[in-house]
């Protein structure tokens, strides 16, 4: 058995590992703990577990074990102060990040022969001196000339875009349902794509051909989430087995039989994208081991069945990792977006004939179209319009600002582009108890979302999109909505909520907590010494927040008044609520939601199978639980342990609801008008 990750190969019969074709020498113990790790992939292992199968559980101490993981890394690592095979897990232990490729013999003679530098050839000189000179005279000029040829044509395709804009818009679907994730070959002149009916329907693959009208390929109980059709006459597509489990598989269809044909599992609550390499005829997709890691990019070689881990995000704090790509017109490159909480979203180029890094740079934020357009230019789209990004110069340059570009797709030809187009309107409606009155709050044609009722009060804050900003509105009961005005731009908001008395309001705006006085009509930036902040609440006169400090999430409590912070979990805490006594919490990366007496310390579990995807769909309110799970809106009284459905959902559940102090009502978002067709454009020379 011989392992290979990267450019490094394990053998453990013959006690040998080469990283690029070379061999490396190390302690025995290292060898051994390497092999472990190979045999126990994406596992955090313990000191101790190393110590009983690697030290076969002789008296070491941990600090002989972290000088063999720092050998370790010194071997297998590019920089081994900042490694993306074998990290830290906190206050466990280590993992190994990959899962290697086992394999026989003769594809490890291939992959040797593959990652092996070219041998030096001897050639017995038969020319005459003179002959030699003039020959390696021809030579370096012959050399010279395919330079210069090779540098004007990379100079020339790199402005090959020049200043370009968008003309010539032209629907291809008109339909009142959803139309969207397209893909077009050109070859055989024919569309794929999803379409969903309506907001309750699941995602189905729809395909157009030439100029002819759109029909359904399938028609199942399963939510597709992305397709393609393959250079092989086969459709291939992502979907979810339902909204609940959300286990995601990629699957092989023939659009003649209807013969679906699962693939490969990419994970548990990945939304994957797909992109076909036909070179290699392998299939490009992101997963994750789970929901609390970063994606990372994955291959499937559709004639062998060979996985391979492609892209190694970064590895600290809640990164979202790699989230979408593009392959190059040639299919030897991929051009990569990884997430950065702190920072510009990055491009990274890499290359695929050996999987390394080539290029990176900062790119926008929230890609959600990304076209490898021509060989040195790559589209960008976002909810603030399209953008062009140069290889060889990785600047970015802007093409229109709008909110009109979805995911991107090439047309007929180079200067033709497909898009999507959408248009949704949410707003927050009040649902009350007895007699059920359904009546909207909010009414605009933007996007309003997670409402966040009052302690005291019916006052509601939301945020909205309304203006084509994201804004906080704040809303008293009674009254016209305001803008809580925040110095900046707010890329996102992860939670709100109100003090006791409803005068402020504490929100999680872009990691950072912010404080706002409904006296004032002012933010006030508080925990200046924590960045990455995502769920908060009041309790009594203490604000408490989840922080993501040495990888792991945790609850902090911080005082108002001296803004000192304590930290109050050390076994993970995420979303979070909870009175004098008690508090209730989420993790990030377990199901469940827990208990911890404040007096005894003891942490217990209140409903077990509670998702870990349900973090922002819960709330404390007057000794009971409510939340949703499924299509009910449920509610758990804490003192009689007595469960009971508030609200059945006819369609799918929102996305929040939030319950008033008195119980009379509660406030949910609900999407009233969703459509989005499929749009061709033209890219013309300013």
């Amino acid at each position: 058995m011989r392992f290979l990750f990267g450019d490094i190969i394990v053998d453990p019969n013959k006690v040998k590992i080469t990283k690029n074709a070379q061999p490396l020498e190390c302690e025995p113990r290292v060898f051994e703990l390497l092999v472990y790790f190979c045999h126990n992939p994406q596992k955090a292992i313990s000191r101790d577990e190393l110590v009983t199968h690697v030290w076969s559980g002789r008296i070491v101490s941990h600090a002989a074990v972290n000088r063999a993981i720092g050998e370790l890394r010194k071997l297998i690592e590019d920089k081994p102060s900042s490694p993306q095979w074998l990290i830290t897990v906190s206050k466990v232990g280590y993992r190994l990040t990959i899962v290697p490729n086992v394999l026989a013999s003769d594809e490890l003679e291939k992959s040797v022969q593959k990652h092996a530098m070219p041998a030096k050839i001897a050639f017995k000189p038969i020319l005459n001196p003179a002959w030699a000179v003039t020959s390696k005279w021809f030579g370096l000029l012959t050399a010279l000339v395919i330079l210069l040829f090779y540098i004007l044509q990379g100079t020339y395709s790199s402005k090959a875009m020049g200043e370009v804009s968008v003309s010539a818009r032209q629907p291809i679907t008109f339909s009142t349902g959803n139309a969207f994730n397209p893909y077009y070959h050109a070859e055989t002149k024919r569309l794929v794509f999803l379409y969903r009916a309506n907001t309750n329907a699941y995602a189905q693959i729809y395909m157009q051909e030439g100029n002819g009208p759109a029909h359904a390929v399938l028609n199942d109980d399963y939510y597709y989430t992305d397709v393609l059709y393959g250079a092989d006459g086969f459709i291939y597509a992502s979907r979810l087995d339902d909204l609940q489990q959300r286990q995601c598989e990629i699957v092989k269809i023939n659009p003649l039989s209807k013969r679906v044909s699962p693939i490969v599992d990419c994970g548990k609550g990945v939304i994957t994208q797909l992109v076909f390499d036909q070179q290699r005829r392998r299939l490009i997709y992101r997963s994750r081991p789970s929901i609390s890691e970063p994606y990372a990019i994955h291959s499937y070689q559709l004639d062998t069945g060979r996985k391979q881990q492609l892209s190694h995000p970064e590895q600290v704090g809640n990164n979202t990792g790699d989230y979408t790509f593009a392959i190059s017109p040639n299919s030897q490159k991929l051009a990569i977006i990884e997430y950065h909480s702190a920072d510009i979203d990055k491009i990274k180029i890499l290359d695929l004939n050996n999987n390394r890094i080539i290029a990176s740079a900062p790119l926008i934020n929230n890609v959600h179209g990304l076209l490898w357009h021509l060989q040195y230019n790559i589209l960008a789209s976002n909810g603030n319009g399209l953008f062009s990004f140069d290889v060889n110069q990785q600047t970015v340059s802007t093409i229109e600002h709008s909110d009109q570009f979805g995911r991107l797709t090439l047309g007929e030809h180079n200067n033709r582009i497909i898009t999507e187009r959408s248009q949704s309107t949410v707003n927050v409606f009040s649902f009350s108890t007895d007699p059920l009155i359904i009546k909207p709050l909010t009414a605009s044609r933007g996007l309003s979302l997670g409402p966040v009722l009052g302690s005291s009060s019916d006052i509601l804050a939301f945020k909205s999109n309304r203006t084509g900003e994201k804004k906080i509105f704040i809303q008293p009961k009674g009254r016209a909505a305001f803008i809580a005005e925040f110095d900046g731009t707010i890329e996102y908001i992860s939670a709100m909520a109100w003090s006791a008395d409803d005068e402020k309001l504490v929100a999680s705006i872009n990691d950072v907590l912010y404080l706002y006085s409904l006296n004032t009509k002012n933010w006030q930036r508080i925990a200046k010494d924590y960045t990455r902040v995502h769920h908060v609440t009041f309790v009594g006169e203490s604000i408490l927040f989840s922080a993501e400090i040495d990888e792991q999430w945790n609850i902090w409590q911080l005082s108002v008044d001296n803004e000192q912070a304590q930290q109050v979990t050390t076994r993970g805490g995420y979303s979070i609520q909870g009175n004098d006594s008690k508090l209730y919490f989420t993790k990030f990366n377990y199901d469940g939601l827990y208990q911890l007496d404040l007096s005894t310390k003891t942490e217990s579990i209140v409903i077990k199978d509670f998702p870990i995807i349900g973090w922002r769909h819960w709330q404390l309110r007057n000794d009971k639980i409510f939340y949703l799970f499924g299509n009910n809106y449920q509610e758990l009284n804490l003192n009689t342990e007595v469960e009971s459905i508030v609200h059945k959902f006819a369609g799918r559940k929102p996305n929040s609801c939030h319950t008033a102090y008195q119980e009379d009502f509660f406030v949910c978002e609900q999407v009233e008008f969703s459509t989005s067709n499929i749009w061709k454009f033209q890219l013309s020379q300013k």
